[in-house]
């Protein structure tokens, strides 16, 4: 598990990698109270021998008759109690800052990282295919012209940010999901359909959770809810995934796996539930950005010394399915300051879309080395020795953003919008819309 000992006998990488993130994690205080708690630990520690003690000594002179002289023990006995009650309360609000603290300590960044403020700085790594195409119409307004997307009664039935896809589009959704999966699977990735909500206690052993949790939509039984109206304390607490790499990497916490067993790769099939939270007034027409949307989502659980070579297998995973598409694209490492917390390296595959003129982010690709895996206790054996999983997961395909680009990328003068040629079999057809 994720201690402070974990942290002292990592401390120079740690602070290394925190002032490669420009980050304001409060790392010394961490140390402090870490110091603080141990020193008060031994000191509760004698203060309960103490008591033992003097317990021993008034249970003998009480049988020895020598009432008078257990009563000075007695006092110093109550004394010693309180003072123990007072340190183990001091001990209990130590060790909740101390875990408040360290669960949200960014991950060690790779040495290959680069440094930078935010996602202008990321670093591009490759382009694949054509950008000449230029212009067009924005994908909400074409889609609403052809009345295949409805954003105005969404929105009045479930608020901003939702959509209901409708005929054609609603299928090439569904060819999207499918032909992910078919590709995958033939890598050797099992299916999985993982479970829609998670227990708080597992959620943040997979994201940093203080950050994170604006993000989420809560679940909670409703009489449970209506008894304390304080959510937070509600025993059966679930929050709505946000993406089937959570509830897939929470499959095996507490867990101890073999090494033959590794890699493990799985190949995840959700909805996924967003709020989207500081992201207001960006993406705001259309279903680029929005609160519920479909992802197919590879992970892999790694032994240490593979997991670089996952990394690129992923990244590479994903660019396969955007060049079977024919969808230009480029492929950026993610700087210092916009990586986040979790991973230890970022790539994204950033879509080309002409009506936009740019590239938008439409796959993320992490290996988040053992944070993941040092809060959800997930080992391997090897030989005698027992280590901590890597964990590692990209987009496959999030529909939404993939339905963006192959409107933007596919669209006809005709009012047309032809269908990538590996998405055919499962359309159907090769053309949405009348020409």
């Amino acid at each position: 598990m994720l201690t402070t000992k974990y942290v002292r006998d990592n401390l120079d990488a740690i602070r290394g990698s925190l002032a490669k993130r420009q980050s304001d994690y409060p790392l010394e205080r961490l140390l402090e109270l870490d110091k603080e708690w141990r020193s008060l630990k031994t000191a509760v520690q004698e203060l309960q021998a103490e008591r033992n003690k003097l317990s021993l000594e008034v249970s003998k002179l009480k049988k020895d008759g020598k009432t008078s002289e257990a009563d000075e023990i007695i006092r110093r006995l109550s004394e010693t109690k309180k003072k123990i009650e007072e340190g183990e309360a001091k001990l209990a609000s130590e060790e909740a800052e101390i875990e408040k603290i360290l669960w949200n300590m960014p991950n060690v960044l790779h040495e290959s990282v680069p440094y930078g403020k935010d996602d202008n700085d990321n670093a591009e790594v490759k382009k694949w295919g054509s950008t000449k195409k230029k212009g067009g119409q924005n994908h909400a307004d074409l889609l609403e012209k052809m009345g295949l997307i409805e954003l105005e009664q969404a929105a009045k039935v479930a608020g901003a940010r939702f959509f209901y896809l409708k005929g054609d589009i609603a299928l090439l959704e569904q060819s999207l999901i499918r032909f992910a999966i078919d590709e995958l699977i033939k890598k050797g990735y099992m299916l999985i359909a993982p479970p829609l909500m998670l227990k708080k206690e597992y959620y943040r052993g997979v994201t940093a959770f203080g950050d994170f949790e604006e993000m989420l939509y809560k679940a909670a039984d409703p009489k449970e809810a209506e008894a304390d109206s304080n959510i937070e304390h509600v025993s059966d607490e679930l929050f709505m995934i946000a993406t089937s790499e959570h509830p897939m990497a929470a499959m095996y916490a507490g867990k101890v796996l073999s090494a033959k067993e590794l890699p493990k790769k799985f190949v995840g099939i959700s909805p996924c539930f967003r709020r989207e939270a500081g992201a207001h007034g960006k993406d705001t027409k259309g279903i680029f950005r929005v609160h519920h949307f479909y992802k197919v989502e590879q992970f892999i659980f790694s032994r240490q010394e593979d997991s670089w070579k996952m990394h690129e297998e992923l990244l590479a995973n994903s660019e396969a399915l955007y060049q079977k598409m024919n969808i230009p694209y480029r492929v950026v490492n993610v700087c210092t300051g916009d990586i986040g917390t979790v991973a230890a390296k970022k790539y994204d595959i950033e879509a080309y879309m002409p009506a936009q003129g740019k590239y938008r982010e439409v796959v993320s690709c992490s290996n988040c080395t053992d944070w993941q895996a040092l809060r959800l206790d997930i080992k391997y054996d090897e030989g005698n020795e027992r280590k901590y999983v890597h964990t590692l997961n990209s987009t496959a395909i999030a529909t939404n953003r993939t339905i963006v680009a192959i409107v933007e990328n596919y669209a006809n003068d005709d009012g047309t919008i032809t269908v990538p040629d590996v998405l055919v079999p499962y359309m159907g057809k090769d053309k949405i819309g009348k020409a």
